[in-house]
Formats: C-alpha cells, structure tokens, sequence
C-alpha cells in the first residue's frame, strides 16, 4: 500500500492494517528504554488495577520521547484522516509481555456501537463509522511464538461481540467465511485497528523473551480521554509548554465546539 488513499480503504475492508518500519530503529531503541526504566520501578497506578508485570498508562509522562510519539509521522496522518483533525490521544500505555501471558479472549473494545441482529445484512455500500482507532506500536520483533496482536478481517462489520457460533475448528472467531490472521512484524512496526474489529493478544509461547509494546489508541474529540483520575487529571505544565500546536490538540486542548 503506497498510498493513504489506498491505506484507508484496506483499513475499512479489513477494520486494521499493519505498517512496517513506522518507527525508526533510533526512536525504537529510545522508546524501548524508557519503557524498561518505566517497568524498573512499582506504579501506583498498575498496582491498582492489578497489571503490575504488565502495564504502565500515561506513559506521555515518563519522557520527550513519548511526546513526540502522540504526533509523530504518517501514522498519525492516517488517524486523523479516520477521525478527523479534531480528534485527540485517549490513552498512552506499555505492556510488557512475559512468557506464558496473553489476553486470550477475543473481543472488540468496550461497547458494540452499531448493533446489528444476526441474519440481518449490511449493506456493502455502508462504511462502518470509527470513533476509535487503537495502534500497538512493536518495539520488538513479533514473531508468531511472541504472541502477535491477531484480528478477524472485516468483523468491525459484524454490529456484535463474537460468539461460540463464530468459532472455527481451531476455536477462533471467523467473520462472513474470513479467517482470523495474526499480525507479525519487525520492530518500528505499527498495528492499527478499528476497535470494533475482533481482536485479541496471542500467548507468548517463548522461552524467556517479553513482549515489549507501546500502545496510543485515539479517539474522535466527542470520546473521553481516560487518563486517571479521569475528571480531575491535570496535564503537567512542561508537556504542555513544550508542544507544538498539533500534539497540544491531540493531548486534549481544545477550541470551543458544540456543547461548549
């Protein structure tokens, strides 16, 4: 796919695409430390929602690299050309993934927005809305034996949740005949989906490697931020002063819109 033209009409066919070589293999390497140094040390945070070994939110917070990550080239181009150009970052987390761990359950995120009863068809001319566009960017390569993030082509179409109907004789999820695939790449690689699409993360089957993951969804500027507290969560001042006008609109400042 050498053309965003061509990129989003494969993103609303399939509800994901993957892009190599998204990050370089400097900004990889910066990123991948910050990271590690975030898992260094015990997050109140995690520990709360007990994903200690597994994950660190806000990750904006623990360096200029991940700043530079919320407006940061062509991937992010692609988001606003879904979203549009008042969409901002909801979240901004790492996961690091051990040996034996996965998020086994096959889903799409939060609520079906579109519900749609079974045997009641879509029509190939309606282009599912996306409100929500989540990226996994690899800051390792993800080989199949890693555990590689894995979607069901085209169920961002589905208007349900998947269920023990949908499952194959390999126990996955298929949508309309299409098979579940699974999402491998060097690191610097980049992961996008519609958050309807069916999806899950692969076990690590590995001997002793983790799987290193920095994540930024998006969302149109009518979807919540979820930085914790939530409500009363304040951006540092430094972020903020240091930003230029884009990355300012994506971590959440806004002009004046409807409601207010």
């Amino acid at each position: 796919m050498n053309t965003q033209e061509e990129q989003l009409t494969q993103f609303h066919k399939d509800g994901y695409l993957i892009l190599p070589e998204a990050l370089s293999e400097t900004f990889v390497s910066e990123l991948r430390r910050g990271v590690e140094a975030s898992f260094s040390t015990p997050d109140e945070e995690s520990e709360m929602y007990g994903m200690q070994e597994l994950w660190r939110p806000k990750m904006f917070e623990h360096g200029e690299e991940f700043e530079a990550l919320v407006d940061h080239g062509d991937t992010v181009d692609l988001v606003e050309a879904i979203l549009g150009d008042d969409c901002h970052l909801i979240a901004m987390s790492a996961l690091r993934t051990g040996t034996g761990t996965e998020i086994s359950t096959w889903h799409a995120d939060e609520t079906v927005r579109f519900p749609r009863p079974l045997g009641v068809p879509l029509d190939p001319r309606i282009e599912v809305p996306c409100f929500i566009v989540n990226l996994n960017y690899y800051l390792c390569d993800v080989d199949q034996e890693l555990g590689p993030t894995e979607f069901v082509p085209g169920s961002h179409r589905s208007g349900r949740q998947p269920q023990e109907s949908d499952n194959d004789g390999n126990g996955n999820p298929a949508y309309e005949g299409r098979q579940a695939v699974s999402a491998v790449g060097k690191a610097g690689t980049a992961v996008m989906w519609h958050d309807q699409t069916w999806h899950r993360g692969g076990i690590n089957r590995s001997n002793g490697r983790y799987r290193w993951v920095q994540q930024a969804p998006y969302g149109r500027r009518y979807i919540a931020q979820r930085f914790y507290p939530f409500v009363n969560y304040h951006m540092p001042e430094d972020i903020l002063a240091r930003a230029n006008p884009r990355r300012k609109r994506l971590l959440g400042v806004h002009g004046p819109g409807a409601y207010g």
